[in-house]
Formats: structure tokens, sequence, C-alpha cells
């Protein structure tokens, strides 16, 4: 059975369960959104009939059976925006983002996320057609209470076997020495279709990544960077498809003020609130050209999308001293919103990191492999110093079209 949720209820708050760290799925059912009808095998014709290619793809997929879907993850909408390219939902728990051929639902607490895999594959299918998933990822950092999460979430190998009903060509990953600060990540290969096929055996497992512990002063793995070039990204596109989470603990408890309820005189709760926590933060200068949607909730913590074009970041803060975790994600090209730096991604770790203060942050760059902008060396030497914080930890990891850094960090 499953329990209804009012709009803005946090689910998570009342369990009294405050899990920062959030789940990430991304499904996308084609390479982009101009390949998708051939690679869905759609036809031209009208659009009320079955199998017709509708431009719009996911965006089409109506509000009411999204909320449903979002029931089973124990989540409720707050607020939308959105552009010509994609649309952008403040959750109870986190974030979605809608594109015409991927979605990607990031949630926290104790949700349960990937309960929605199969009713979003039912809805796909329905309302745009799709028939083939072209790829998967799945990413969290490590719970603060892992003892409070239910359904498939209690542990990370349940986690994979829930993903791997669904999906072939995956391989799973544990990255990072210490536990508390392992990022874990599912992906699989991109495929003409990933979906799971009954009695077929996994030849792709544990068979694409490439992992290098990189120190100070190492050299450059001796891979190209004309190999392995990525599937999409570079025909139409002048920039990689480039991800940036920050996970950050132990933040700054002046700073945190900013980020709880006080007084509605002082300090009002919901989107005028969120408002307010963006121009007091910062957080509104950050990109400044964005459409941004935020919330601060009651008693405390706040959430944020924003919307760049074709793409997006976002914010969830944890504000209590005894849990305080914030996360910042962007799928902005680094070298697009700072071009001006000499060293991008080092500028706008600095920034975020300039709104919390935190005494300890893990960062995660991931880059899809990119004929004008890749660069395997620049991966590698990037994030090497941060001003005030030590590294404690660095590797570079090759994936079929990617390249990630990990790299932790402490005051």
């Amino acid at each position: 059975m499953v329990n209804s949720y009012t709009p803005g209820e946090n689910y998570s708050a009342q369990e009294g369960a405050f899990e920062g760290p959030e789940k990430l799925l991304e499904i996308w059912f084609s390479p982009s959104p101009e390949g998708m009808k051939d690679h869905q095998d759609l036809s031209s014709g009208e659009e009320e009939e079955e199998g017709v290619f509708r431009p719009d793809g996911l965006r089409v997929i109506p509000r009411p059976m999204l909320d449903k879907m979002l029931s089973l993850v124990k989540c409720t909408v707050l607020n939308m925006i959105s552009n010509k390219e994609v649309d952008a939902y403040v959750l109870s728990e986190s974030s979605m983002f809608v594109y015409p051929h991927k979605i990607i639902l990031k949630t926290c607490g104790t949700t349960t996320l990937l309960y929605a895999v199969p009713r979003l594959l039912e809805l796909a299918r329905k309302y745009c057609g799709f028939e083939k998933v072209w790829r998967v990822f799945y990413s969290r950092k490590a719970f603060m209470f892992p003892e409070r999460q239910v359904g498939p979430h209690r542990s990370w190998e349940e986690e994979i076997e829930f993903l791997e009903k669904y999906f072939d060509g995956g391989s799973s990953y544990k990255i990072g020495k210490e536990l508390q600060d392992q990022w874990h990540l599912y992906l699989t290969k991109p495929l003409d279709d990933v979906l799971h096929k009954r009695n077929q055996k996994n030849p792709y497992l544990k068979s694409v990544m490439k992992e290098h512990e990189v120190r100070s002063g190492a050299s450059t793995p001796a891979t190209s960077d004309s190999e392995d070039p990525s599937p999409f990204g570079n025909a139409g596109h002048s920039y990689p498809d480039q991800t940036v989470e920050i996970h950050m603990t132990g933040l700054n408890q002046e700073k945190m003020r900013q980020f709880f309820y006080h007084h509605p005189e002082e300090t009002p709760a919901g989107l005028e609130g969120g408002a307010w926590v963006d121009r007091q933060t910062g957080i509104d200068q950050l990109y400044p050209e964005a459409q941004i949607d935020s919330y601060l909730f009651e008693p405390c913590g706040y959430s944020s999308n924003g919307l760049w074009q074709d793409r997006y970041f976002t914010f969830h803060v944890t504000p209590e001293p005894q849990c305080s975790y914030a996360s910042f994600e962007s799928n902005i090209p680094v070298e697009q919103s700072h071009a001006h730096e000499q060293r991008p991604i080092e500028a706008l770790i600095s920034q975020v990191l300039n709104v919390f203060d935190p005494t300890s942050f893990t960062v995660t760059y991931f880059t899809s492999h990119h004929q004008e902008h890749h660069s395997h060396s620049h991966m590698v030497h990037s994030m090497s110093a941060l001003n005030g914080y030590k590294r404690t930890n660095r590797i570079l990891y090759e994936f079929d079209g990617y390249d990630l850094v990990y790299g932790h960090y402490e005051k």
C-alpha cells in the first residue's frame, strides 16, 4: 500500500531521519532530443497515434502521472519552472528535471527513489512510445544514518540487485578510502537498449572502468584524448555532457543561520523565503543569468533549482549542527560558465565553498569525451589544490565515453 502525501509535506522529517545525502537517478531514453525519433524507431504522423514521434518526449507525461510516480518515492512537488528545453521541479525532498530524452530524479531522506524505476519505464512507454533505454546512472554518497533507510535502499548491494532487475550492461563501484566519505556509482554502457532481457548474460559487468589513483606529481595515465570518443556531446553540441557534484559536511553554523526559518517578518518561508536566502548567501550570483526556483522549509532547510539554457544546477541544505550537510550539483559546463577563469572547475568549487564553509567535502567531476573540450591531462590535474583545504584522496576513473575525477578534502 502506498501512502499519500500532501504538497509540501516532508516525509523524512516525519520519520525523524534528517538524511542529507541524496540518491540520484538518471535514465537516458536516447542520446539526445534530436536522436529520439531514430533511436526509438518512432514514425511521423498524428501525435495522438501510438508509436508516433512527439518532439517534447518525456515532457508530455501528464503532471498527475508524475505525482503518482513521486508518491511511490514518498515525496511531492512544491514548485516547477520551465524553459524551452527542460522542466525543473523542486520536491519536498530535493529535485527532478525532465528533458525530452532523459529524466533526472534526486531525493534525500528516507525516500524510496528506486521504486520510481518501473513506473517511469511504464510512463515513457505509454505516453512517449519509448521502448528502449540508452543509458542509466545511479549514484549517492554514503548515508549518515544507513539504518534508517527502507525498501531497496538498506544497502548498496540491495540497490544494485534492484537495478539489475530492469537493466543490463551495468557496473557498480564504491569510490573513496573512508567509508563515511565513499561515493557509490552504478552505470550502464551506452547501448541501443539496456532494458533487461530475461535469460541474457551480462557480458559487460565490471568491464567499463579503469582506475588511476592520482597523487601529487603523478604523471598522466597513458590514454590519449582521441581514444574512446563519446557517442554524444560532439556533433551538434559545443560542450560535453558534464556534471559536478559537491557534498559538504560540518557546515559553518554562523552561515547556516540563513537557512533557518526564524520569524515571518524576518525570514518568510516557502518560495519567498527561498528567494531571500538566494540574495543573502549570494547563490543568485553563482550563475547570474539563470532562472532560479528556491524554497525555504520550516523550521529549516533549503532547496533550489536553476535553469541556464538547456542545463541546470541545484542546491540542497540540511543546516542542523548534528547532521549538517549541503549538496551542489550542476551540468553547466565550467568552460562555458567560468570561461574567464584560468582554472574554471576550481573557481566554481571555491564559490560554492564560500557559501557553506564546510570542514570537509567531496567533489565528483564527471565529463564526457568531446572532440574540442575533452582533455585527459586537464582532468588529471584538475582540483589539485583548493585554498584552506588539504586533499586526502584524489582518483581518476575512465569509463566508456566519460572521465571522472573524485576528490576528498578536509580543513
